[in-house]
């Protein structure tokens, strides 16, 4: 083999290889970064979507009841392995008379801490002349 032919020789060097794993590396951390961040959102979102429809439900339970049963209460409920603490808050004669200020509030824990969702709405009594 002589000198011409080892100098047009068209390969890698060790450095150019290095290179490429090093970005390969840093490219591969960033989507690994991006994927479990992705998760976690997605874990978040279905968490806040069921205490919505936890908070939803119990304004429906109390649309059902008679206007006179309608009473503050708490429970608890169990989703997903997730405990849920349902607690409503029932203020009568407000914001007028014979209406009831009802608030639901959802609590929860997640890995990045407590978390709740609030809904607020006015039940008025039906039998007012």
């Amino acid at each position: 083999m002589n000198s011409r032919n080892l100098l047009n020789h068209h390969g890698s060097t060790l450095t150019e290889s290095l290179v490429a794993i090093s970005l390969f590396g840093l490219a591969s951390a960033a989507i690994g970064d991006l994927l479990t961040s992705a998760i976690q959102l997605e874990r978040t979102n279905g968490t806040t979507t069921t205490a919505v429809c936890l908070a939803a439900s119990e304004l429906e339970d109390l649309h059902a009841q008679d206007y006179d049963a309608i009473a503050s209460h708490s429970l608890t409920k169990i989703v997903g392995g997730a405990i849920y603490n349902v607690q409503t808050t029932v203020i009568t004669d407000s914001p007028e008379t014979s209406m009831k200020s009802v608030t639901t509030k959802v609590t929860w824990i997640e890995a990045r801490g407590p978390k709740s969702y609030l809904l607020d709405t006015i039940y008025i009594n039906p039998r007012i002349e």
